[in-house]
């Protein structure tokens, strides 16, 4: 069986220990790499595409390359303005795919050449798979079809009710984090490092993944000052009038969660908009901000949040322990606040339709103009649905039924990712698969 694992910057690492594994027992490994600083270290078959010298002309424009397009962070944050080298990069890949025939394909779902890899795939009916972390249970990751959140098999098993119960009690209560969330501290010296990586790789011709270092540096600067703006008039809890209080939690920009999986409503600013514009005058939206903003705090976010009489923004200082209790109805495009809500029963909708809508009480919203009224009426008298806990121990099965035990990770943001027992442990999970 033939596998082709796609290169992504220190995940690459990651993944050829998993890889080297795998071709011990007999699977042949092909790497596309878009990056050759980042080039594996094993004996591996290497595809490396070319950096494009100059732009692109003569090609013809293609609605799934342009959609792509849309989801990239050079051309949504970096002021990237050539498009062009998109169709180079979906012809090479293209071509990498027809002559390596891959079984399945193994990759992330982020950078520009993984996106077109992942179209490329459908179009020729090659499974990819984008291992990533379920959030919930802590500990565990599934497998994602493509550029879905839509998990592919999974390990079948389920807790124990006492098992599921203590699980369900850790999130309510926020005992326990999701795993993306304990990366350890990067030493300087390790920054320093990664920041000469990348400006080689600037240098040499990677300009399409890497960021203009000057384009960056300005962007940097621009993100401290809009969060210092952003704090300036924002409220530290909610408040306590009889409105009826909506809360949407940013989504930190640019990741994947909500560029590509939440592609629709990935412009969180005309999202705000459109959900403050269906209230009525007895409701009121508050934003809560990511407490590590990056490039989704806009100018224009900005004016609209100061500006806008029903939305109220909220502090970064400000705790979800707090502001949870005290609002009335949660809307996310594909947060992890989802899951929390769910076992909490807090009225919660998301904007995208995913395994957490499995949940009786998680209500999935397709237009927000037509449905968000009727949801917000529900939630008002007091027929959302509560879960029973043998409900909850169901929903906490289905997750971890679709998953494995291993943490996704990379050796540049957690160290422990590459320790020999989550290695073991993620090889096992791929045999599974690939099985």
């Amino acid at each position: 069986m033939t596998l082709l694992f796609v290169e992504n910057r220190h995940k690459t690492y990651f993944f050829e220990a998993i890889a080297n594994n795998l071709s011990s027992n007999g699977y042949t490994i092909h790497w596309i790499v878009q990056n050759k600083q980042f080039l594996p270290k094993n004996n591996n078959t290497f595809h490396i595409i070319k950096y494009p010298k100059n732009r692109i002309n003569g090609y013809t424009k293609d609605p799934f390359v342009e959609d792509i397009i849309k989801s990239d962070r050079q051309q949504n944050h970096f002021k990237k303005v050539d498009k062009t080298y998109f169709y180079y990069y979906n012809n090479e890949i293209r071509k990498i795919l027809e002559q390596v025939k891959p079984d399945v394909v193994f990759g992330e779902s982020t950078a520009f050449h993984e996106l077109l890899t992942i179209t490329n795939c459908k179009q020729q009916g090659i499974l990819y798979l984008n291992p990533s972390t379920c959030r919930y249970p802590i500990g565990r990751f599934s497998f994602y079809q493509y550029d879905s959140l839509i998990p592919y098999k999974g390990s079948g098993e389920t807790l124990n009710n006492e098992d599921a119960k203590q699980v369900i009690d850790q999130i309510i209560y926020r005992k326990v984090a999701p795993d993306y969330m304990k990366a350890a501290p990067i030493s300087k010296i390790d920054i320093l490092k990664d920041q000469v990586k990348k400006i080689y790789s600037y240098a040499e011709g990677e300009v399409y993944n890497t960021p203009n270092p000057i384009v960056k540096y300005k962007i940097e600067k621009d993100k401290k000052y809009n969060i210092i703006k952003w704090d300036e008039n924002a409220f530290e809890t909610v408040s306590e009038d009889n409105k009826f209080k909506i809360l949407y939690p940013l989504q930190m920009q640019p990741e994947a969660n909500i560029d590509v999986w939440g592609r629709k409503h990935r412009d969180q600013t005309e999202l705000i908009k459109l959900l403050a514009n269906a209230l009525k005058d007895d409701e009121v939206l508050y934003v809560k901000p990511n407490p590590k903003s990056k490039y989704e705090l806009t100018p224009e976010l900005l004016d609209l949040v100061k500006n806008n009489s029903k939305i109220k923004h909220l502090l970064h200082g400000s705790k979800m322990d707090n502001v949870l209790p005290k609002v009335d109805l949660v809307i996310t495009v594909t947060g992890t606040i989802a899951i929390e809500c769910v076992l909490s029963n807090k009225p919660v909708a998301t904007l995208i339709k995913t395994i957490n809508n499995q949940a009786k009480n998680c209500i999935f919203i397709d237009d927000i103009n037509n449905q968000l009224n009727e949801v917000v009426n529900q939630v008002k008298s007091k027929n959302h649905i509560n879960l029973t806990i043998g409900d909850k121990i169901n929903f906490i099965n289905i997750l971890n039924k679709t998953s494995y035990k291993g943490v996704i990770s990379d050796p540049y943001t957690d160290s422990n990712c590459m320790s020999n027992k989550n290695i073991e442990l993620l090889t096992e999970a791929f045999n599974d698969i690939l099985r």
